[in-house]
């Protein structure tokens, strides 16, 4: 019952007050009578037993085995409604099954040269999935793809293609055959099985859409004046060449579909720039604040133009206590203190963020990826799984580098003493994700605020925010962050690629824009008299 109607089954067991541990026992008796089960469901109704949502391991102690890749949780609220330029993000489970028909066996180790191909409508484009026939059964239905899609990806295509042509060279397409989330949602059960290409059944089995967590990026753009407007000709001449006082450093931060949803900046200078030997200056480390403008761009000419009048957060700079080497003061009435040597983490890092205004909950800044967001790892030399991290610290943990770039946000609540993992921050890379209910001002001017704090302490610039130019990205479409995620049980012919996985096992990868391989080629700073010239940047930043 769990396996083929999991909605039903949850909604039961809610009514059930026992011990699932004394009902839902991992034992042999109990594999084998869901395998005779599955055979029998199969028979009577031509259709598979499991479907999306259904597949569940439980050990003795009724705890999941496994967990699903991606955040899969039903949110109460979201917070972020608020913001009118952020888009909502909803997964929906997919399971694919495929069976030969009976008159296939005969022929099916002929079919060597066949395969059918898995690919999106839309939002990752460069998807492709193969799955060679000769390896379907003809039995029973079987699970060929297990993945959890964005609902913007409209559906999955199932291409049937021949490798061959001349000198076996080429892929045919035969036929295709579209399942539309759409679709499916019309029907009671939200599956649908087809008989297709050469006798061979399909079956697509989906799970109602839930809101996923948010994912956003911060990539450079071009210097901005007091007013927001980028520093540019074109600007001059549309503010008949008065000079443009301020400066500050700008990002644009993208969601998951490269959409523009905020603008960050950060103040450098202050003054008017002549063609003579009036320039801007330095601004003090305590007037250097970030501010996070809700909206997109509005361009003026090409990709000039001014950033969105609405200021809605703010991190000021601060004294920082003693012991400690910086301090910020959120417009939340949040106040964060960073530490780069400390002798309670073993990484060298320590965070400290509290809120007087705030009483129901507190937060810890954890190093590493931690909760759900946990990677497992393996040695090399005997793999073998390595420990995963405490979720309580870091202490007598060697955190390597990659490890140390990402800070996890837990809140305790009274519904969560023991903490609830709320966002994930990668802040050399000045991407996050964060659940619903976590605030994305708040995430934002936290890896701002981070990255700002260690690039000073350091005297290196960290999270390459000293360039100051629009860094070319990735066309839409082409492979959307987090669109489509593999389950890591799933079986595919081909690797995985790392964007068909949870984009904090690879963020450098996911991450990387076209214009990556182009700035190690050029110097990340371009000197312009306008802007005012390197030093101006620096200071503050790594002086």
């Amino acid at each position: 019952m769990i396996q083929s109607y999991p909605t039903a089954y949850a909604e039961d067991m809610k009514e059930v007050e026992c011990d699932i541990s004394k009902v839902a026992g991992v034992s042999e008796t109990v594999e084998e009578e869901v395998e005779e089960t599955k055979k029998l469901w199969e028979r009577t109704f031509d259709q598979p037993y499991e479907k999306a949502g259904g597949r569940i391991t439980l050990d003795l102690g009724g705890v999941p085995l496994s967990k699903p890749p991606v955040y899969w949780e039903v949110f109460d609220t979201d917070v972020n409604t608020k913001y009118k330029s952020l888009m909502p993000r909803f997964l929906l489970e997919v399971c694919m099954f495929a069976r030969l028909g009976q008159k296939m066996k005969p022929i099916q180790e002929k079919m060597t040269h066949d395969f059918v191909r898995l690919r999106a409508v839309r939002c990752h484009k460069e998807l492709k999935i193969d799955k060679p026939l000769s390896s379907i059964l003809y039995d029973s239905w079987q699970m060929v793809w297990h993945l959890y899609c964005e609902f913007g990806t409209r559906g999955v295509i199932l291409e049937f293609r021949h490798h061959g042509g001349r000198c076996f060279k080429g892929r045919k397409l035969k036929n295709a055959e579209a399942f539309l989330w759409n679709n499916l949602l019309r029907v009671p059960t939200l599956t649908l099985g087809r008989e297709v290409e050469q006798g061979v059944g399909i079956f697509s089995s989906i799970t109602p859409p839930v809101q996923a967590p948010y994912l956003l990026k911060c990539v450079p753009d071009r210097v901005t004046d007091d007013s927001g407007a980028m520093i540019s000709d074109e600007i001059l001449r549309m503010n008949h060449y008065r000079p443009q006082e301020g400066r500050w450093l700008s990002r644009t931060v993208l969601d998951h579909a490269g959409r523009e949803c905020f603008v960050a900046r950060i103040r450098v200078g202050e003054g008017f720039w002549r063609r003579g030997s009036e320039k801007p200056s330095n601004v003090k480390w305590a007037d250097r604040i970030t501010e996070i403008r809700e909206g997109s761009w509005s361009y003026v000419a090409g990709s000039i133009g001014r950033a969105p009048a609405k200021v809605v957060g703010t991190a000021m700079p601060k004294e920082p206590p003693e012991q400690w080497d910086a301090a910020w003061q959120f417009s939340s009435g949040d106040e964060l203190m960073v530490r780069s040597e400390s002798s309670t983490s073993r990484s060298g890092l320590e965070f400290s963020l509290r809120n007087e205004t705030s009483s129901d909950s507190s937060v810890k800044l954890l190093i590493g990826r931690r909760m759900q967001y946990k990677v497992k790892k393996v040695n090399p030399e005997s793999d073998a799984e390595e420990t995963e991290l405490d979720d309580k610290g870091d202490e007598g943990l060697d955190l390597d580098e990659e490890e140390l770039n990402f800070v996890t946000v837990v809140r305790l609540m009274e519904e969560h003493p023991t903490g609830r993992a709320t966002a994930l921050i990668n802040w050399k890379l000045l991407a996050v994700e964060f659940i619903p209910e976590e605030d994305a001002v708040f995430v934002l001017l936290l890896c701002i605020s981070i990255v700002r704090s260690l690039s000073e302490m350091r005297k290196e610039d960290l999270g390459k925010l000293l360039i100051r130019r629009r860094v070319k990205e990735a066309k839409p479409g082409a492979h959307n962050w987090g669109s489509v995620t593999l389950h890591p049980s799933a079986s595919c012919s081909t690797p995985v690629s790392p964007f068909l996985q949870p984009w904090h096992w690879n963020a450098k990868v996911v991450l990387a824009s076209d214009g990556a391989n182009s700035l190690t080629r050029q110097p990340s700073v371009i000197s312009s008299g306008v802007e005012g010239g390197d030093a101006l940047y620096k200071r503050g930043i790594m002086s």
